[in-house]
């Protein structure tokens, strides 16, 4: 949950990437090409999703959001628990 920026743009490679296979695939096989929609949809839908969530965590001039702080806070609370032998 650190790499929000990243992981769109991969998720956006993946979708145009699809894209393209897809029809590729369909004119080979008809099958072939239709069994790839439902992955289509579902990577559509995460990449918009993980636009949404970069949209409400915006990063500073040090490319550092919330998500990174939220993520060091619960390894540091991680570390303190098992330090107190909790």
């Amino acid at each position: 949950l650190q790499r929000f920026r990243p992981a769109l743009f991969i998720s956006c490679l993946m979708v145009l990437t699809l894209a393209v296979i897809i029809p590729l695939f369909y004119s080979v096989d008809a099958s072939a090409g239709l069994i790839l929609l439902p992955y289509l949809a579902w990577i559509s839908f995460a990449t918009v999703l993980n636009k949404t969530i970069c949209k409400l965590n915006p990063t500073d001039e040090n490319g550092y959001n919330n998500g990174m702080l939220q993520s060091q806070i619960q390894d540091l609370q991680e570390k303190a628990a098992k330090y107190a032998g909790l």
